[in-house]
């Protein structure tokens, strides 16, 4: 009777034993699972693991849908994860000193589904469009949102100079005009239209006018110019030298 006694005991001491490590390990666990990430600047985001990463603009997304409401919300909870993640990885290597919250509230538009942006007779992906143009003309630049929204506008402004800003309605068939806009000697007139019209949340693309004869001559880029503006120069002052010089 008394081994008996010491083998339940055993048991016993054992089962407490293993509750005691298992309820150890599930303590473990939840203190190595971080928090949904809210980094305060550009840099600390750009130091996250690809998960973290993801995680901040999942919850970047979320607040701005939170925030707004009916079509613009539902426009804004329908953001792609990886979308969003790709374009801000572009943007935030722009100024890394950023508010977080602040780069990706400008991003999220690039992004957002639900009105598209199309110009005839420009290459684009959507998000950025490329246009050959000369300094010495005027550049007219037409447009067309679809669907065609219930009124609404769109803001243009160089990304260089954001203080200087156009506005032009967006008629009944979704058209907006922006006429006789005046390039610098620079390769690079980049144009940051958004479009406003409510309730579709805004959204927001880039219109770049190359300047060919300033990029034939060696104009420099702007002083400002972006990592994402200075590859597209790159790439065009290769093409054009390619078919100046007969290769």
């Amino acid at each position: 009777m008394t081994t008996h006694s010491c083998s339940a005991g055993g048991v016993t001491v054992a089962a407490v034993l293993a509750a005691a490590a298992a309820a150890l390990g599930a303590c473990g666990e939840e203190t190595a699972s971080p928090p949904d990430p809210r980094p305060a600047t550009a840099a600390r985001y750009s130091a996250l693991p690809d998960a973290e990463r993801g995680a901040a603009a999942a919850g970047c997304r979320d607040r701005a849908a939170a925030r707004a409401s009916g079509l613009a919300a539902r426009q804004l909870a329908a953001v792609d994860e990886q979308k969003l993640l790709r374009r801000l990885d572009i943007e935030v290597a722009v100024d890394e000193r950023a508010a977080f919250e602040r780069t990706c509230a400008a991003t999220l538009p690039l992004v957002t589904p639900g009105l598209r942006v199309r110009f005839a007779g420009v290459t684009g992906n959507g998000i950025t469009f490329t246009y050959p143009a000369r300094s010495d003309r005027p550049l007219t630049i037409r447009g067309t949102v679809t669907p065609a929204p219930a009124g609404g506008r769109v803001l243009a402004r160089r990304e260089v100079a954001p203080h200087g800003r156009l506005t032009a309605p967006i008629d009944a068939q979704g058209r907006f005009e922006f006429r006789d806009l005046r390039l610098r000697k620079t390769a690079d007139n980049t144009f940051l239209l958004s479009i406003q019209a409510p309730p579709n949340a805004p959204r927001l693309v880039r219109f770049t006018a190359l300047c060919m004869d300033c990029i034939i001559s060696g104009s420099p880029p702007p002083r400002h110019m972006s990592p994402r503006g200075a590859q597209v120069e790159q790439r065009s002052v290769r093409d054009v030298r390619k078919r100046t010089s007969g290769g």
